[in-house]
C-alpha cells in the first residue's frame, strides 16, 4: 500500500504542480492556487482506487493460490506456501507446480522445465532426482523433500517467476503516457522563455507570475492519467464481483483488441467433467476381459486428472490388483504428449489410451470409427512380445457447458473468430464443437501431418486435435505472426506454453495450479460466460478514454501554441490559473469523467490518433486564432485585466462546448444531460455573486459582448473548416484505406 501511495504522490506531474503553486504562493495569490485542489484529488482518487482493487486482487489470489500438500506424520494436509520449512515431504501430482527446490523421496514424475530451460521436452524423475522449482507436474505422483525455501530457491535466484508470463503492450496508455511525458519536459524551456516575457511586458510580478502559470497549467493533461487509471480499477473492482481475478492490468485492454480466441475444448466449451457411457468390447474379445484389464490398470494409476476419476468412478478398485507387488509392476503414467498409460507386467502390457497411439492395426481402428459420435473413444490394448490383443473400448461423454452456444455466438456477433486447439480425437472435438454453435467444421488431426506448415494452417482450418503443448504454442505463434490479437483459454499444464504465447490468456479456476499462475485472467468460478463481460470491460475503457482523451489533448494543444506564441508577442496572456482550473473541471475534468464511465461496448477502432487529428487539433488551432484575434481587439478598445480573461474564457467555453457535443455523439439522456450541465454550471459560476467575484469575473459592456459574440461565430467557422481539412488529411494522408 505504501508503494501504491508513493508512486501516485511522488509524480512528475506532482512536482511540477507544487513548483507552479509555489510560484504563485510567493507572489500573494493564493486563491489562484485553486488547481492544487484538483492535483490532491487526482492523487487521493488514484491512491483509493488503486488500494481497493489491491484488497479485492489480495483476496482472490489468496482463494487461487496454491497451497502444497504436505506429509506430516503419516498426514497429508494443505498449508501456506510461508509455512512450508526445509526437510518437509511434499505431495505433488498432475498440474502442480514445484514451489520448493526439492527432491525426489518415492513415486516417478514426467516434470516440465520449460519455464527455466527452455526445452519442451518432459522429464522423468524418478526417487533421487531433484526437482527445481518453477517447474510443472505433467504426470505421475511423487513424494518430495523440501531442500530449498524462499529466496534460496533457484529459480528466485534467478529472478524468474514462472508464475507470470510477458506483459502486455497497451497501445493507448503507451501512447498517452508519451505524449504526457514530452509535455512535461517541454514545460521547463517554455516556462522559463514565458516567464521571462511577461516580466519584460508585465510592470506587476504578480500578474507576470499567474499568467505563467495559468499558461504552463494548462498545457498538463493531468486528468488523462487519472482517467486511465482510474477506468481500470473500476474495471477491475467490476470485474472482481463476476468472479474473475485480473492479474495484469492491461490485459483488459488487450482482451478487447482481440480478434482471434483460440478455445481449449475440455474446460471451456465442456465443464471438463466426464461421465462413463459404456464398455464395447472389441471383436473376439469379451465384457469380463475388458473389464478385468481396466481394474488392473486403474489400481495403479491415481485419479489426477478429468477421465481417470470418471473411471475411478465406474470402475471399483480390485483389492487383488493393488496388492500386487510393486516389483512385478511398472507404471506407465499419462502425459499430454504420449496419449495413453498403462501397466507392464513381465512381459505384458495393459494399454489405456487414444487407439492411433497405442497401435496402428487398421482393422482395429475400424472398429473404433463405427463407434464415432459424441463420445470420447479410450481402447484397452493388450499387448506382448508376439501380439497385441484389443480388448474393448470405453465410451465416454463430455459435460458441454450450457453457456457455451451463447458465448460462441457472441463472439461471431462481435467479429471474434473462434479457435478450437485440442488433444482429443478429430471427430469427437467437431461433434461437440457443431452443438455449441461454431460454423466453420474445417479441422485437422496433427498427429498425421508430419511437418506442419502452421501459418498455412491456421488460415485453412479452425479445428485443431491431437494437438502436443508444442505445436499449441506454434499455432498461437502463427496466428500472431498473421497481425492477429489472440486470446487462448485453458486449465491444463498443456496449455501453459501456448498461454504464455497468447496476447491474452484467460484460465479456467477449477483447471490446474500451473495453468492459473501462467494467465493473466483467471475466471475463479470458471464461469466462462464472464469472458464476454471482460470483453465489453476493456471496449469500454479504451472506447471511452479514445473520447475523453479528445477533451483532454485539445486544451493541451491550444495551450502549448499559445505559450509559445505568448513569448514572442507582448500581449498580455489571457487566462487567469483560477479561471482555467474552472474551465479545466466544467470543459474537461467532468465531461471526460463522465464519458469515460458510460457503458459503451463497440467494437474497438483504435480512433485515438483520428481523433487528435480530426478534432484535438482544429480545436486547438482555434482557440489558439480566437485568443489572438481576441488580444489584437483588447489593445484597441483598452480591456482591463478583468475584462480580457473574462472574455477569454467565455469564448473558449463555448468552443469546448461544440467539442463536447461533437464527441458525444449521437446524443442520448446521459450526454444530453451533460451538456444542460456543463451549461448550467458556468452559468451559476457567473450569475452568483460571490462566486463570480472569486473567479474574478466581470460583466462586460455592451460592445464586449459583441465582441464575444463575433469572435464565437467566426472560431466556429474555423473550426468547422479545419476540422474537414484534418479529416481530409487523415484519410488520404495519415491513414490511407488498406488494400485488400
Amino acid at each position: 500500500m505504501w508503494k501504491i501511495i508513493a508512486r501516485n504522490t511522488f509524480t512528475l506531474f506532482n512536482l511540477v504542480n507544487l513548483v507552479l503553486a509555489l510560484m504563485v504562493f510567493f507572489v500573494g495569490s493564493y486563491k489562484n492556487m485553486l488547481f492544487l485542489g484538483v492535483v490532491i484529488a487526482n492523487s487521493l482518487i488514484s491512491i483509493i482506487n488503486e488500494i481497493r482493487a489491491k484488497k479485492i486482487v489480495d483476496k482472490m489470489r489468496l482463494i487461487s493460490e496454491q497451497k502444497p500438500t504436505i506429509l506430516r506424520n503419516g498426514q497429508t494436509t494443505q498449508i501456506s506456501p510461508e509455512k512450508v520449512q526445509k526437510g518437509d515431504l511434499t505431495v505433488l501430482a498432475l498440474g502442480d507446480q514445484v514451489l520448493f527446490d526439492s527432491e525426489v523421496v518415492s513415486g516417478t514424475v514426467e516434470v516440465n522445465e520449460s519455464f527455466i530451460t527452455g526445452e519442451q521436452d518432459n522429464i522423468i524423475k524418478n526417487p533421487g532426482d531433484e526437482l527445481i522449482s518453477g517447474s510443472f507436474i505433467v504426470s505421475g505422483r511423487a513424494e518430495a523433500k523440501v531442500k530449498h525455501i524462499g529466496d534460496e530457491n533457484f529459480v528466485n535466484k534467478l529472478e524468474q517467476d514462472a508464475k507470470t508470463i510477458k506483459t502486455a503492450d497497451s497501445k493507448l496508455f503507451k501512447l498517452m503516457n508519451d505524449i504526457v511525458k514530452y509535455i512535461s519536459w517541454t514545460l521547463i524551456p517554455v516556462g522559463a522563455l514565458l516567464l521571462w516575457s511577461r516580466f519584460r511586458a508585465e510592470a506587476n510580478a504578480t500578474e507576470a507570475v499567474t499568467s505563467t502559470v495559468a499558461a504552463l497549467i494548462n498545457m498538463i493533461p493531468e486528468g488523462l492519467i487519472l482517467l486511465t487509471s482510474s477506468a481500470l480499477a473500476l474495471s477491475t473492482l467490476r470485474l472482481s464481483r463476476k468472479k474473475v481475478l485480473v492479474q495484469d492490468l492491461y490485459s483488459i485492454e488487450t482482451l478487447a483488441r482481440v480478434d482471434t480466441i483460440c478455445l481449449d475444448k475440455t474446460g471451456t466449451l465442456t465443464t471438463g467433467n466426464m461421465s462413463v457411457k459404456d464398455l464395447v468390447p472389441a471383436k473376439g474379445s469379451s465384457a469380463k476381459a475388458l473389464q478385468d484389464a481396466l481394474e488392473l490398470i486403474l489400481s495403479h494409476l491415481p485419479a489426477d486428472n478429468a477421465t481417470s476419476r470418471a473411471l475411478h468412478a465406474k470402475f471399483a478398485r480390485d483389492p487383488k490388483f493393488e496388492a500386487t507387488s510393486e516389483i512385478d509392476v511398472e507404471v506407465i503414467p499419462f502425459s499430454s504428449d504420449r496419449k495413453y498409460s498403462g501397466v507392464k507386467l513381465k512381459n505384458t502390457e495393459y494399454l489405456l489410451g487414444a487407439l492411433e497411439f497405442i497401435t496402428k492395426n487398421k482393422d482395429y481402428q475400424k472398429q473404433e470409427k463405427a463407434l464415432k459420435g459424441t463420445y470420447r473413444i479410450l481402447a484397452v490394448l493388450k499387448k506382448t512380445d508376439k501380439a497385441e490383443t484389443l480388448l474393448g473400448f470405453v465410451r465416454l461423454e463430455d459435460e458441454i457447458r450450457k453457456d457455451a452456444p451463447e458465448i460462441i455466438n457472441y463472439f461471431y456477433d462481435n467479429h471474434i473468430e473462434p479457435k478450437i486447439i485440442s488433444g482429443d480425437d478429430l471427430e469427437t472435438v467437431k461433434n461437440i464443437t457443431a452443438l455449441v454453435g461454431v460454423k466453420d467444421l474445417n479441422g485437422i488431426d496433427l498427429s498425421k501431418v508430419d511437418r506442419p506448415n502452421y501459418n498455412k494452417l491456421v488460415k485453412e482450418y479452425s479445428i485443431f486435435t491431437r494437438v502436443k503443448p508444442a505445436e499449441k504454442k506454434a499455432l498461437i505463434e502463427a496466428l500472431r505472426k498473421q497481425g492477429k490479437t489472440v486470446a487462448m483459454t485453458g486449465d491444463g499444464v498443456n496449455d501453459i506454453l501456448a498461454m504464455k504465447e497468447a496476447d491474452c490468456s484467460i484460465a479456467i479456476g477449477d483447471g490446474s495450479d500451473a495453468a492459473r499462475r501462467a494467465a493473466k485472467l483467471v475466471l475463479l468460478k470458471s464461469n466462462f460466460s464472464a469472458v464476454p463481460s471482460i470483453i465489453d470491460e476493456g471496449r469500454q475503457t479504451i472506447n471511452n478514454l479514445e473520447r475523453s482523451a479528445t477533451l483532454f489533448l485539445a486544451k493541451t494543444v491550444y495551450a502549448s501554441i499559445l505559450a509559445v506564441v505568448f513569448v514572442i508577442l507582448p500581449f498580455s496572456y489571457p487566462f487567469s490559473p483560477i479561471e482555467m482550473s474552472l474551465l479545466n473541471f466544467v470543459c474537461i475534468g467532468f465531461p471526460g469523467a463522465v464519458l469515460a464511465l458510460e457503458r459503451n461496448t463497440d467494437r474497438v477502432k483504435d480512433r485515438f490518433i483520428t481523433n487528435i487529428v480530426e478534432y484535438s487539433f482544429p480545436i486547438g488551432f482555434t482557440v489558439t486564432i480566437a485568443m489572438l484575434t481576441l488580444s489584437i481587439i483588447s489593445e484597441f478598445n483598452n480591456f482591463s485585466r478583468f475584462e480580457l480573461t473574462t472574455t477569454s474564457l467565455f469564448i473558449t467555453f463555448a468552443i469546448d462546448l461544440v467539442l463536447i457535443y461533437w464527441v458525444s455523439r449521437p446524443l442520448n439522456k446521459l450526454r444530453t444531460a451533460l451538456l444542460f450541465f456543463v451549461v448550467g454550471i458556468m452559468a451559476l459560476a457567473f450569475g452568483i455573486p460571490f462566486i463570480r467575484d472569486f473567479f474574478e469575473f466581470t460583466f462586460l459592456t455592451k460592445n464586449g459582448l459583441i465582441i464575444v459574440s463575433a469572435t464565437i461565430a467566426a472560431a466556429l467557422g474555423v473550426f468547422f473548416l479545419m476540422h474537414w481539412l484534418m479529416s481530409l488529411l487523415a484519410k488520404k494522408l495519415l491513414f490511407p484505406p488498406k488494400n485488400s
